[in-house]
């Protein structure tokens, strides 16, 4: 928790100070976590190759490889934050298709993708739109990042499932995500978008920097669209990704 100041309610500079060195912990264990684990995997391999399994060396092979991509997700994340803080990002626009955005996001999960249930629907026959495909395909790939880790988590479900809508409505293009897990609380709905957010308590159990979603709505605003969140009526959160058609722009 934080210091308590017996004079009075902490200043600004001092819950900022606060947060910062929060982050800095929880990057730091975020970063080494998937690091130990690709070593020791390594390691085993490097000592014992000639005494293990098929199975074995298959299973090891295939822990790297899934902490090496989520080391990556958080390396490429913090790295993404501190651009969008520089006002460093630009993006460009052209003409792009809604269903190669969500397959170029998909081909980027690496492994995570492979845990679960995946739908994808399209609304219509028109998806194509003026935007900049890569910064929105990043976005897609951020939501459904979260949706893949949180997906599963309702009446101890581990498989997640997942849900993809996209199309066009009203001269805007739009992609759904929706999970199964145990949604979002409505007062903590706009906190989701805070860098800061996965410092609670509550999620301090999931690994990962807590950036993935404030990056996602600097991306949306970028492109002159923005991304909604609501609650499923069924259970479970739907992220919605606006896209404006940029043709004047």
């Amino acid at each position: 928790m934080m210091p308590a100041n017996d004079m009075s309610s902490p200043s600004h500079d001092q819950i900022r100070e606060y947060l910062h060195r929060q982050m800095l912990s929880s990057v730091s264990h975020d970063l080494k976590t998937p690091l130990a684990t690709i070593i020791g995997s390594l390691e085993v391999m490097t000592l014992l190759d000639a005494k293990l399994s098929e199975d074995k060396r298959r299973a090891l092979v295939s822990s790297a490889l899934t902490e090496a991509f989520r080391l990556d997700y958080f390396i490429t994340n913090i790295l993404d934050m501190a651009k969008f803080e520089a006002d460093a990002v630009r993006p460009r626009f052209e003409s792009a298709r809604l269903s190669q955005m969500i397959q170029d996001s998909l081909s980027r999960l690496g492994p995570l993708k492979t845990r679960g249930e995946l739908e994808i629907t399209q609304v219509g026959t028109q998806d194509e739109i003026v935007t900049d495909p890569m910064l929105g395909a990043r976005a897609i790939g951020l939501v459904l990042h979260n949706a893949f880790k949180f997906g599963g988590r309702k009446a101890g479900k581990e498989t997640p499932r997942v849900e993809v809508a996209y199309g066009m409505k009203d001269g805007y293009g739009f992609v759904r995500i929706r999970d199964h897990g145990e949604g979002i609380p409505d007062d903590q709905q706009v906190a989701v978008f805070d860098k800061y957010t996965r410092l609670q308590k509550s999620d301090q159990q999931a690994a990962g920097t807590g950036l993935g979603l404030t990056i996602c709505q600097h991306i949306m605003r970028l492109l002159h669209g923005r991304i909604e969140l609501t609650n499923h009526s069924e259970g479970g959160a739907v992220f919605t990704l606006i896209y404006s058609d940029n043709r004047k722009s």
